[in-house]
């Protein structure tokens, strides 16, 4: 019978890390839980949704071997709320985890059988790179903005990744596309790389995880076996189930050409969205007007009915006048993720997308599609 004390300190970190791989929404009650088992040294704890896995093992005193599964929402909750920094679990006949802190204070928790928990997959960890976590967690979040909520669009649910090999390094690509906005992003690695035979997809929860998991971490060790792609980070373990799909030609969709484009201020352009955006009602669906002068930009919100929203904005342009509308949360999402404190903002026609780059922001852009409800006729000056 498991039984164990353990710094809270150590157990609420890997706690926490599990809240979002646990599926809450599952008719499988197992992988609400979290499965905690030992051996004479450490505790280790897993967590599961059958696509993202986790495991890490943890210092602490044990007393017995064993092992249970817990529902791991409330065990984190009543780790987190301890006043005390010692905390003993034991297990009882009842396959229940009894919590003790205090001698004033006791929790039991009811718990299933472990061998109902589902295997957690040992890795073959011979094709990997070590990278820095800054520049893995920098490329997710550029790209995981434009990976689409519908995860019955599996490949535009996901985050695309390739890599090329160059004389200096190994370039990693990571591509997103919600069919209606584009988020590119590629740096060049001394690395060997990965000698992938094929580009792999990630999903998009599986990218939020390994971005949440290197989060404090200088390096991480990045690898793909067969269908699955793993992350570690000391002794923090991730393992993912790539998505078995064809990712769209992203070739097609960027522009060749560069025929008209103006520049402006990126967090002065994203303010003043931010403020227009409050007369929209809906949270995904943010249309503006934008229309461009000389050496002026006039955004305006699309929709009348809770109000209207108006405001100029400096920016640096001397072609032809023009007007086009777009999706502002969409521009606002892209603003977010740059660090230029200049935008270029390239807009051909409003047939074709309309692209963000920036000096700071190497190796990255984004393209948004136009909303195309109005004719053409009635943006052009």
């Amino acid at each position: 019978m498991l039984k164990f004390s353990v710094k809270k300190t150590d157990f609420l970190n890997p706690l926490a890390k599990i809240q979002g791989i646990v599926d809450k929404k599952s008719t499988m009650a197992i992988t609400n839980n979290v499965l905690i088992y030992s051996n004479e040294t450490y505790l280790f704890i897993e967590a599961t949704d059958l696509e993202v896995s986790y495991r890490n093992k943890i210092p602490c005193s044990i007393i017995e071997k064993g092992s249970i599964s817990v529902n791991a929402r409330k065990l984190y909750e009543i780790v987190k709320e301890s006043p005390f920094e010692d905390i003993y679990f034991e297990e009882d006949q009842k396959i229940r985890l009894i919590i003790r802190s205090a001698k004033e204070a006791e929790y039991k928790i009811g718990g299933l059988a472990p061998d109902d928990f589902p295997k957690f997959r040992e890795i073959d960890s011979q094709n990997f790179i070590t990278i820095d976590s800054s520049i893995f967690k920098k490329m997710i979040e550029k790209t995981i903005i434009s990976a689409s909520f519908d995860n019955t669009k599996y490949s535009l649910a996901s985050i695309y990744l390739e890599e090329e090999v160059k004389e200096e390094g190994t370039q990693i690509r990571m591509v997103s596309s919600d069919a209606h906005r584009l988020s590119l992003v590629e740096r060049i690695i001394p690395e060997k790389g990965l000698r992938l035979d094929s580009p792999i997809i990630i999903p998009r929860k599986g990218a939020q995880e390994i971005r949440k998991l290197i989060e404090g971490y200088e390096k991480l060790i990045f690898g793909v076996d067969g269908k699955f792609c793993f992350v570690i980070c000391g002794d923090d373990n991730l393992v993912i189930r790539l998505v078995d799909g064809k990712f769209p030609d992203y070739h097609s969709i960027i522009p060749k050409e560069k025929k008209r484009w103006f520049n402006f201020d990126r967090l002065e352009v994203f303010s003043s969205l931010k403020r227009i955006s409050i007369f929209s009602s809906d949270t995904t669906f943010r249309g503006v007007k934008l229309t461009i002068k000389k050496n002026l930009m006039k955004i305006e919100s699309l929709y009348k009915e809770i109000g209207e929203a108006m405001e100029i904005i400096n920016i640096d342009y001397s072609g032809e006048p023009f007007k086009i509308a777009i999706n502002g949360k969409y521009l606002m999402d892209a603003l977010s993720v740059m660090e230029s404190d200049k935008v270029e903002f390239i807009v051909n026609s409003v047939n074709s997308p309309c692209i963000l780059t920036g000096k700071k922001d190497i190796g990255f852009l984004a393209a948004i599609m136009p909303m195309n409800f109005i004719k053409e006729e009635d943006y052009e000056e």
